[in-house]
């Protein structure tokens, strides 16, 4: 099984879409999968279903600081991260259309339902964690 059709199983069984995106990668991040549960819990739904950025966006960015683990106070490492973050950020939006959550629901009003009813809720969730898998994040320091 793909990180993707994880991700997509985990939220058909009610995560909301950071949790299951996270919870897809909780062993390559090394993070139990209870406490990434919990973590990403209030992202879901644009944070707190108030539509602002995707939830499944919001997985992909912690998964990239856990595997970057940078010091921000480090300007250069810090600026190195947010480029990655835009990249990261980027390659959804071009598939999607957009990174934030009021955006894509309006373009599929379906989505806005309960999750075994959210198809295309389920194909961002998909799509970010293949972004994810496909950027190799949890494999390099991100700094080649």
């Amino acid at each position: 099984m793909t990180r993707s059709e994880r991700a997509e199983e985990l939220f058909a069984q009610g995560y909301n879409c950071a949790q299951a995106v996270t919870m897809a990668f909780a062993d390559e991040a090394g993070v139990d999968a209870a406490t990434m549960e919990h973590i990403s819990a209030p992202f879901g739904g644009g944070v707190g279903r108030m539509r602002e950025i995707c939830g499944a966006v919001s997985g992909m960015m912690m998964l990239l600081g856990l595997a970057r683990r940078t010091d921000t106070r480090v300007l250069a490492d810090k600026a190195a991260l947010y480029a990655e973050e835009r990249a990261l950020a980027q390659k959804f939006r071009d598939e999607a259309g957009s990174i934030v959550c009021r955006d894509l629901i309006a373009a599929h009003p379906h989505a806005d339902t309960v999750n075994s009813d959210k198809p295309h809720c389920m194909w961002l969730v998909g799509l970010a964690a293949r972004i994810v898998e496909e950027s190799d994040i949890f494999k390099g320091d991100g700094k080649e």
